[in-house]
């Protein structure tokens, strides 16, 4: 079987226009066959995606803690509107329950925030790192016609 690429330029699928020896992706793995370099990338890609899924996970845990924090404020909002209708310390024992749940709420939504932020942060720098390990992913940027916007839909 004959190479269809001459010895000096790197394979089209790599993305790598420059001469074999100064490509790192083909420096790494010149002596590994092409399956072999196939299976690695593969492998990489499906790491990738794994970790893409647990950022998917993360996302929508902030999106329960938003919604876990937004309840406090709209049970504020209605202790405020129909505050004149009732004695604040007439109904003292039902306020204070009241107000502990609603700063547990806070609490739990303010951690399930955090905490998301803090994984989102680790698992973009993780896709980074395994974008590095190829010429083929690291020059991956996406098209500006794939970038979606919403304000040019308005």
């Amino acid at each position: 079987m004959a190479i269809p690429w001459s010895a000096e330029t790197a394979p089209d699928r790599t993305g790598c226009s420059r001469p074999q020896n100064e490509c790192r992706f083909w420096r790494d793995f010149a002596d590994l066959p092409t399956e072999a370099v196939l299976r690695y990338e593969t492998t990489l890609l499906n790491e990738i995606n794994l970790v893409l899924a647990e950022k998917r996970t993360q996302l929508s845990v902030m999106r329960t803690g938003l919604a876990v924090l937004a309840l406090p404020v709209s049970v504020f909002s209605v202790l405020v509107v129909i505050s004149r209708y009732y004695d604040p310390m007439g109904v003292i024992y039902l306020l204070l329950p009241l107000l502990g749940l609603c700063a547990a709420l806070t609490v739990l939504g303010s951690y399930l925030i955090i905490k998301s932020i803090r994984c989102i942060t680790r698992l973009n720098e993780v896709v980074s790192g395994l974008k590095n390990q190829t010429d083929n992913l690291r020059d991956f940027r996406p098209a500006k016609d794939d970038i979606v916007r919403r304000d040019d839909d308005a």
